[in-house]
Order: structure tokens, then sequence, then C-alpha cells
């Protein structure tokens, strides 16, 4: 539904950011991502990463973290290959754990960057299905208040994710397999409940007023 979410430009240290305003209680992820992803291709603001009117062949933010959510994954996961979810996080992710913490990125090559980026020309090869992280175009200034509603949809969809990738290692009697630890750790299913982003194929099944704190959708309600 068109207004349920709006982005407005700002000036952020002499340069053209945006801020967001939800309108609608009933305004979705998806619709939080349609204005954003407009308002970037639309050239209204700032890009830092590289000087120039628009990402075509910059490959800047390719090299950075990328956390991954449960519907990123799911969108990633069925058209290219039939396989268990832990197998293909695997093969495309690298799992962190700090103790009790997990991170689920997407894998980078020996480069440092993102293994779905065309290298040569600088484009991604998964541009349609590319993850929240990368619609939401990091390069760009945020509000603080849209910066924190950005971090805690990414935050609650990447809990989802680590909560389903052990589960089906527990269906599987597998062990989870980690890339990286920082020495002991101890990971859990019972330490990650259920989430908002559970049950959910699509980020239009997603309530944006469902992955904020209360603090967070105060300021941004209209």
């Amino acid at each position: 539904m068109i207004g349920r979410v709006s982005v407005t430009t700002v000036v952020i240290k002499g340069v053209n950011g945006y801020g967001v305003r939800v309108s609608d209680p009933a305004a979705t992820v998806q619709d939080y991502l349609d204005v954003v992803n407009e308002a970037i291709e639309r050239g209204r603001l700032f890009r830092g990463r590289a000087e120039r009117a628009d990402c075509l062949g910059c490959d800047l933010c390719c090299q950075e973290r990328i956390p991954l959510t449960s519907i990123d994954v799911l969108r990633l996961y069925s058209p290219l290959v039939p396989e268990p979810l832990t197998a293909f996080i695997r093969k495309h992710a690298h799992i962190s754990v700090d103790g009790g913490a997990v991170d689920i990125t997407l894998r980078r090559d020996r480069q440092g960057r993102c293994l779905f980026l065309r290298p040569g020309e600088g484009t991604c090869r998964i541009y349609d299905l590319r993850p929240l992280v990368c619609q939401t175009f990091i390069c760009c200034p945020q509000t603080k208040r849209a910066r924190r509603l950005r971090e805690q949809i990414v935050n609650v969809g990447e809990d989802e994710l680590v909560r389903q990738w052990l589960m089906e290692n527990q269906r599987l009697n597998t062990t989870p397999h980690i890339d990286e630890t920082s020495g002991r750790h101890r990971v859990r299913l019972d330490d990650w409940p259920l989430t908002p982003f559970s049950g959910k194929k699509a980020y239009d099944e997603v309530l944006l007023r469902s992955v904020c704190s209360p603090a967070v959708w105060g300021d941004i309600i209209a």
C-alpha cells in the first residue's frame, strides 16, 4: 500500500541523507525497502563510498560485512540449490561465534569481496535477490532514527536465521559448522526463541512494528 512509509531527505554533515517516517501501523519491512530503494535509485541521496552518480560498477560496499536475515537466505536458497539449509549456509555464508552470540554473514572470497560479486564488472550476480543490507545501501547517510530502525530489522532477521540454522542441525542430528570462534562457546537452540520473522517467507509479511523496540517505533511513527 502506497504511503505507509515515507523517506525524507535530510542534510547530514553537508550532504543529502535520509530519514524514515511510518504513517500506518500496518506498514511492513517491504514497504520500508520499497521507499528506501526508490529514494536512492532516483539519485536524491549522497553515496559516500565513491564519488559517482550511481552504484553501477562500484563494489566498495561489497567488501564489507553483510549480515543475513532468514528471509534473505530463503529468497536465495530455493532458486540456487535444493539442499538442506545447513549445507547452503555452510557454502554461501560465514558463521562466527563469540560466547553465545552467533553472526551469519555472506561469505567473501580471498580478496575479501562478496562471493556473488562479478569483480571485473563491479556488479552483483544476484541483484534482484540481494540481501536487505545491500538493498538499504550502507553508503548513504541516515538519521539516527533511520539507522536504528535498519539495525533492528537486520538483528531480528539474523536472530531468526540463527534459530532456523540450529533447528535444522538438531533435526539432522549434525554438529553446527562454525567458521570462526573467539574461543569457548556455547550455542543452544533454547537460547534462540521465536521472533517476528518466524514463519515468514517474505518481507511483506513482517510488520515493521513487530521488529522495533518501543523507543524506535515511537520515534518513527507519525
